[in-house]
């Protein structure tokens, strides 16, 4: 078990190597961040001019949810936004994997070249958002069936089915291939890379709150001391200079989680490894579960 940590923690460290020496990879991850917030925002903001959000908010909140469940329209507009959300996520995620398998092949990544691949394979991105959003309603509706055991099953199902997916959009940019095509091939290749794909997963996490962690103690140091001065445009300037960095900080791991699954479909499918790369050790992560 700590042998497959320690291995998954190196392929940690190759994909932020990767976003080191290629940094204007991270605009994929900012853009999509905006872009996710403009969806929220084009959303929230007719619901709470009508008073809709209100109501359900206090729908959810009464007893009157456990009898009846959400209205029909909660549902539509939960689609609706699952869609919007989950095209705008899979889009930028298919343009910076698109520049990960360029790297690994050895040439330089563009964000040209990124976005021109996601938008090559923009049937593919809408029609996984379709089967994601369809997929984010049931998990809903059974979330709200119940308010204890609703939550633990759904929040079971949401963890099984997001490791089946784990390398639905790296066979989306490769192959070109549709909802299912994807899923299939996906769950094929995780037959054998199952136990790798989420302790690595979770190394990275591990590690991506490392990389957080001095940002966050540094910014509320800054911050705190800002307050003690008593100047407010210090202490302003402080949260502003705050936000931008955990903004990039933010990114900057992000764009690796999604590298990262790049490198390992790569080596599961292909057997390529990045220059420097010991691949005995990725061999053994990938060795076939008797």
């Amino acid at each position: 078990m700590f042998a497959s940590i320690g291995r998954s923690w190196e392929f940690a460290k190759m994909s932020y190597g990767i976003i080191w020496d290629f940094k204007q990879l991270i605009v994929f991850p900012i853009i999509s961040t905006f872009a996710a917030l403009v969806v929220l925002a084009s959303f929230l903001i007719p619901l709470w001019g009508t008073g809709t959000l209100e109501q359900w908010m206090e729908f959810m909140d009464s007893e009157s949810s456990a009898q009846g469940g959400p209205p029909v329209l909660f549902y539509v507009v939960a689609f609706a936004f699952y869609f919007a959300n989950y095209f705008v996520i899979i889009f930028f995620n298919a343009g910076l994997t698109a520049c990960a398998f360029r790297v690994l092949e050895g040439k330089a990544p563009t964000l040209g070249y990124g976005m021109s691949m996601a938008s090559k394979r923009l049937p593919q991105i809408l029609g996984w958002s379709l089967v994601s959003a369809i997929i984010g309603v049931l998990l809903k509706m059974v979330e709200s069936a119940n308010e204890k055991a609703g939550q633990w099953v759904a929040a079971l199902l949401g963890s099984a089915w997001t490791a089946m997916t784990y390398f639905v959009v790296p066979v989306i940019v490769l192959d070109g291939a549709g909802p299912y095509a994807a899923f299939s091939k996906s769950m094929s290749t995780l037959k054998t890379t199952w136990g790798t794909a989420l302790v690595g997963n979770f190394s990275l996490g591990l590690l991506s709150f490392l990389v957080m962690l001095p940002v966050m103690l540094l910014c509320g140091g800054l911050g705190f001391l800002a307050w003690q001065s008593g100047s407010t445009a210090l202490f302003l300037s402080v949260v502003a200079l705050a936000i931008a960095v955990a903004v990039i900080a933010t990114a900057f791991t992000s764009a690796a989680d999604v590298v990262f699954k790049a490198i390992l479909y790569n080596w599961a499918t292909s057997k390529t490894a990045p220059a420097g790369v010991d691949t005995a050790c990725l061999e053994e992560a990938f060795r076939s579960k008797s």
